[in-house]
This record gives C-alpha cells, sequence and structure tokens, in this order.
C-alpha cells in the first residue's frame, strides 16, 4: 500500500470513531472495535493515530456491527414527513457509515457516480469521496446555453413527468455509473438517470437508495437492464 493511502486509511478510522463517538461512549467503542478505550481516547483526541493495520481492523469491526439500516433504524420512528426524512439522511455519521459500506462493494468498479439536484447530492457526494469516483449532478433544466446536454426523461407526460440534464461528456462511453438517491418513491427520478447513461453509452453498474417507499423503483430500473438494486430502508 502506498504511503498516501496508508495515511488516508488512517485518518479515516480516526475520522469514524470522532463521528462515532458523538453517539457512543468510550465503552462501547471499545466492544465495537476490540480496542481499549483509552487508546481510543488518544485516537480520537489527535494524541496518536493507529497505525495502517490497525486503522484497517477498526474500520472492518466497525462495518462488521454497524451498517446503514441499523443506524436509520434508531432514528426512524421520529421521522414524521419529508422534512423529517431529508435530515434523516443528512446525518453525517449515516452518510459515512454508507459510503464505506458501498465502497466495500464497488472500489475499483465504479468511474462516476450520477445523482439528481439537489437532495440527493449530500449521499452521492460521500460515496464518490469514498470510491474516488467522478461526481456528476443531474440537472432540471439546461444550465449553459452555450453547451450540448443529455437529456433523460420518465413518467407520463404532461404532468406527471420527470425530465434531467447532463451535460455531453461528463459522462463518457464505457463509463461504469452509480446512480444514487436518498429517497425513492416512483423511481422516475432514477429511470431518468439510467437514460441518461444508456444514452451516453455508459453502464448504469447499480442503484443506492437510502430509503425507498414501496418497489415500484425497482420495476422501473430492472426495466432499464439494472440488476444490483439496493436500498438499506424499503417500506413496502
Amino acid at each position: 500500500m502506498r504511503r498516501l493511502d496508508q495515511m488516508k486509511l488512517q485518518m479515516q478510522a480516526v475520522d469514524l470513531l470522532r463521528l462515532l463517538h458523538r453517539r457512543f461512549s468510550y465503552r462501547q467503542l471499545e466492544e465495537l472495535t476490540g480496542t481499549p478505550r483509552s487508546v481510543l481516547a488518544l485516537y480520537t483526541t489527535g494524541v496518536r493515530v493507529p497505525t495502517p493495520e490497525k486503522a484497517q481492523a477498526i474500520i472492518e469491526s466497525i462495518l462488521n456491527k454497524i451498517n446503514p439500516t441499523s443506524l436509520l433504524m434508531t432514528r426512524i420512528n421520529s421521522v414524521r414527513g419529508l422534512g423529517d426524512w431529508q435530515e434523516l439522511v443528512l446525518d453525517p455519521l449515516i452518510l459515512k457509515i454508507t459510503a464505506l459500506w458501498i465502497s466495500r462493494m464497488y472500489r475499483g468498479a465504479v468511474s462516476k457516480v450520477l445523482s439528481a439536484e439537489t437532495v440527493g447530492v449530500p449521499l452521492a457526494t460521500a460515496i464518490s469521496l469514498e470510491l474516488e469516483a467522478d461526481l456528476v449532478l443531474a440537472r432540471r433544466a439546461p444550465d449553459d446555453p452555450r453547451r450540448e446536454y443529455i437529456r433523460g426523461e420518465a413518467g407520463e407526460p404532461p404532468f406527471n413527468l420527470k425530465t434531467f440534464y447532463v451535460q455531453v461528456g461528463s459522462i463518457a462511453p464505457g463509463d461504469k455509473v452509480l446512480l444514487v438517491d436518498d429517497l425513492a418513491r416512483t423511481g422516475m427520478t432514477l429511470e431518468a438517470l439510467a437514460k441518461i447513461v444508456r444514452e451516453a453509452k455508459a453502464k448504469a453498474v447499480a442503484a443506492v437508495v437510502m430509503v425507498a417507499l414501496g418497489r415500484e423503483w425497482r420495476k422501473r430500473l430492472e426495466a432499464q437492464g439494472i440488476r444490483e438494486l439496493h436500498a438499506f430502508i424499503e417500506i413496502v
């Protein structure tokens, strides 16, 4: 492992421990990681950093015991409406754990992360950073009349239609693209994104949503030939 990659891994473990310590005591973190609480305190306060090997072991131990679903479930009872849902998927710890989980599955297998503006952006950003993949945002309208755009749309015109635009060249032929949304209901947004990827002659390898309401989104994406579909909470 290159020295730079080792340093990234060390800081990744420290950042994760700091986020966890906002909700978990050192005793609980000791149980999660198998690391003495006195040592964990040194890591979270910046007095020491774990070795690359220890950092990897800490991250793996945490991800083996905490996943996005369990974190979401601890807060789901407080959700009362769309505004609360959006607050839920902006939680830094949930974003971090979700990004690490997705990175486990798709590191090295994805070159672009595609999401629609605006609510899916924090999750897509967190995932793209962990994957070290380019982030592409689909917009509801072309924002530069001097450029060409690829358009993707889904739904029933004229009133039940979602349309998004991506600049030509943002997704190249042969790119492997991960579709990301925070909350899927009808799946029309993700379907429109999938059509953009296909038009760009790239491949949508998978779709990730934090929370899905119903299963319509799966049907839409399966019709687009996407088989790897991940929802950390699916309410049917």
